[in-house]
């Protein structure tokens, strides 16, 4: 008798709409580095905090996003997509309580990935960084990932918010967009090693 494995591993596409659907999912997007404000917020010699990274912003007024491979913007730019998506029970089959959650996406040209990030002032970058609330910039068109989640929790929604900023800095070119996005769902033996 063959016994049926049972699945450890899925890997969802954020630009697939049924992916998408699965978590009940949103994407959104707005252009700038403080969207709506004048010169798209960039500002020389002023220290700037994008209130977009934060978990607690209302994105509502941003444009749907349904291709997130369509070129945005020209020359130097900035943009935002957020995605909001919440955890069932199950996706596929697979029990999603106590699984390793991973998002990755590869951002044209520069991308930081900022999870559940509070409004909290005194709460600092570098302990983002520690805490997998934010993937600092890695380097030209390199694949950026972070750890959603150690262990989720079903129901629970996470906001990931992605700046894009178009490069090479000294003479960008084309725009800005998201080469894919992915949300990776691991149990058991698929879990990889933290720390």
């Amino acid at each position: 008798m063959v016994q049926k494995r049972q699945l450890d591993s899925i890997l969802l596409n954020l630009d697939d709409t049924d992916h998408l659907a699965l978590l009940n999912g949103r994407v959104k997007f707005a252009p700038g580095l403080l969207p709506g404000i004048e010169n798209d917020g960039m500002k020389a010699n002023s220290s700037v905090q994008a209130p977009c990274r934060l978990e607690s912003y209302d994105d509502s007024n941003w444009e749907d996003i349904c291709n997130l491979r369509r070129v945005l913007g020209t020359g130097l730019t900035c943009a935002w997509y957020r995605f909001t998506i919440t955890l069932p029970l199950k996706i596929k089959g697979l029990d999603v309580g106590g699984a390793q959650i991973w998002f990755s996406t590869s951002i044209d040209d520069y991308g930081e990935i900022w999870v559940d990030y509070p409004d909290d002032p005194t709460y600092k970058p570098a302990q983002g960084i520690a805490d997998n609330k934010l993937s600092p910039v890695l380097g030209y068109n390199t694949e950026n990932r972070i750890l959603i989640s150690e262990s989720a929790i079903p129901n629970k929604t996470h906001v990931i918010a992605c700046l894009a900023i178009n490069g090479p800095l000294a003479q960008p070119l084309g725009g800005v967009f998201l080469r894919y996005a992915r949300l990776e769902i691991n149990q058991g033996f698929a879990k990889l090693p933290i720390g």
